[in-house]
Order: C-alpha cells, then structure tokens, then sequence
C-alpha cells in the first residue's frame, strides 16, 4: 500500500493524434521586460487540467534504497477535480485502480483484494500533501487565490516564484518564452522538506505545451520517481465511475 500511497503523492502523472511534435520553440514569445502578472495569466492559460484529459499511456520507475519497480499507468481526469488511474505491471497485470476527488480517495488493491477508502486529509496528515497538489505532476502552474502579483520581470528569459498552497510552499521556475513552468525548485511541507520536480521534453497538445518527461526528486527519503507521457487525449469528453472490488475487504484509511 506504501507503494501506492508514494505514487499518489508525488504525482500520478499525459492519443495519440492529439500529441504532435517536439518542441523548442515558446507557443506564445513576448518581451522580456513584461510584467510576471501577465506571464503568469499565459502560464495559468496554458494549463491541461483547464479542460478534462485522457492519460492513455504513462511509464512511471519508481527508484528507492530498496530497488526499482516499474509501472504502466492510464489516467482520466474530468474537471474540476476527478481523477481514475490504473497501474498495471509491465506485463499488463492491473495491481491497482484509484479514484481521487476534492474529497476523497479510493483504492482498488487488485492483488490483495482489498478496497482502501479515505477523505482528503488522509494525505495531508500522513504525508503533508493535499490533493490539490496533483496538477503538477502535469507542470501547471498552480496559484493560491490570495497570491500577490509582484512587480517583478523575467530576468534572461526566466522568472522564479513563491507561493503557499494549503500548507504546501511551492518555489517555481517559469520560461517566460514558453509561458510554462519548467521546475519546481523546491516543494516543502510540515512532514517532508526539498522535493524537486523537473520538467522537460516539451510538446504541444491540443495548443497547450505539456512535457513529455517528469523527474520528481525527494532527498529526504532519497527516492526518485521519473514519468514519461506516451499518449494523450485532450480534451477529452469521456466520463467514468469507480466500482470497489466485489467481495474485497474494506480498510480505511485514516
């Protein structure tokens, strides 16, 4: 279940038609001396979860002290805040299926046969995350409400900023060319300090830029996840429901 429980954590991760061509080149180029409001509005504009998606195929390694493990993940997402993935073995045996909203997560344990259900805190007093936090794993650009725009400019094509998520502080690194974030320089809450969360292999899907690859870097536990988005639908007009497993045990999670 730990295993589970680390993937949802630091992000469950992006057909093919949709996803297009590498690319090098910013979606949106603007003057080097604009303002970060209207840099972040463009950032914020091109983010996926606007609009539901389709994960049809994701490569997750996950490497710790212990060892590599591997997965095969789809991901559905249906705005404003539902998500279904299945991991599956590379064999293509399904381990587990998880369903996550603004207010609860459910785990299909396929091979113990088991069915763990939770609320939205568990994370957040268990690991310090909240499951606002997920978007990131896609490289959007996430704001609290009350964040105050600065005066400040790009500065040799970047621009780094700070905010407080639900407890969550959050340092970016934004290309100011691209109009996208391109790391998060640090991540840190009142149980884990120093994540890190590197973004690259950028393409267009659907006018939006979305990368490819995600490297997500946790040096407290000395763990690394890396993501590699194969196939996308976006948008995507699909809709799903979560079925807990007949006949298997209920643990929750608390």
């Amino acid at each position: 279940m730990r295993k589970i429980i680390i993937i949802l954590t630091f992000g469950i991760l992006l057909d093919g038609c949709s996803i297009s061509r590498n690319t090098g080149k910013s979606v949106i180029v603007k003057s080097n001396n604009e303002l970060q409001e209207n840099v972040l509005e463009s950032v914020k504009n091109q983010n996926i979860t606007n609009e539901s998606f389709f994960v049809q195929k994701a490569e997750i390694e996950v490497q710790t002290k212990n060892g590599n493990e591997e997965f095969i993940a789809t991901i559905k997402f249906e705005i404003p805040d539902r998500y279904l993935i299945s991991l599956k073995s590379r064999s293509g045996i399904e381990g587990a299926r998880i369903y996550i909203s603004n207010d609860s997560i459910l785990v299909n344990d396929r091979l113990n046969k088991k069915v763990y259900s939770g609320n939205s805190l568990y994370l957040m007093r268990k690991y310090g995350v909240s499951l606002s936090c997920l978007p990131l794993i896609f490289g959007d650009l996430l704001l609290n409400k009350n964040f105050k725009q600065g005066q400040e400019k790009c500065s040799g094509d970047k621009l780094n900023i700070n905010c407080l998520l639900k407890g969550v502080e959050i340092k970016y690194e934004i290309d100011c060319n691209r109009r996208k974030t391109i790391a998060v320089k640090d991540l840190t809450n009142f149980v884990q300090q120093g994540i890190q969360i590197e973004y690259g292999n950028f393409r267009i899907v659907d006018k939006k830029l979305i990368p490819k690859t995600v490297k997500i870097i946790d040096s407290q536990y000395n763990a690394n996840i890396k993501i590699r988005f194969l196939k996308i639908k976006s948008p995507w007009n699909g809709s799903f429901i979560f079925m807990p497993g007949k006949g298997y045990e209920l643990i929750e999670l608390v």
